[in-house]
């Protein structure tokens, strides 16, 4: 019987040190601010942590387009799971530069968290980026984190 072998590996590479605790939503977004001022295509990134809400790995899953982007829950949680990680918090941009939350968004949010509470994984936040700022969904929508 024929089978197939796979190999995964982790590339690190640093960051400094002292931007390395994730406590609120402002502090995930600097790590995006240059990016998403320069983005021409919607892209969802994942930040992991660890039980202390240390940052411990960023991880692009999605490159779209000026529009959007298609998304498969699943493979959101591997950076995740490989880092072993326990909570992380999704930030994409808006290439509009509008940072206001769209349904799609928001429809996204409520399915990560749901997924999350099935691997044990706390899902923090969700953050729209924009050329003039950022949403978080968490804090605009808290009642979307409220258990089923």
């Amino acid at each position: 019987m024929l089978y197939q072998k796979y190999e995964f590996a982790i590339v690190r590479q640093e960051l400094n040190p002292q931007d390395m605790r994730i406590e609120r939503p402002a502090e995930a977004v600097k790590f995006f601010t240059e990016f998403a001022d320069a983005a021409s295509k919607e892209s969802l990134f994942v930040l992991i942590v660890d039980g202390r809400n240390n940052l411990v790995g960023i991880q692009e899953v999605y490159r779209g387009t000026a529009t959007g982007t298609s998304v498969r829950i699943a493979e959101l949680f591997t950076p995740v799971l490989m880092l072993q990680g326990v909570g992380m918090v999704l930030v994409h941009n808006h290439p509009s530069g509008d940072h206001q939350q769209s349904d799609e968004d928001v429809r996204l949010t409520v399915d990560v968290i749901k997924a999350a509470r099935l691997m044990d994984i706390e899902m923090l936040d969700h953050l729209v980026i924009g050329k003039e700022g950022f949403t978080s969904i968490r804090s605009v929508l808290p009642s979307t984190w409220e258990a089923e």
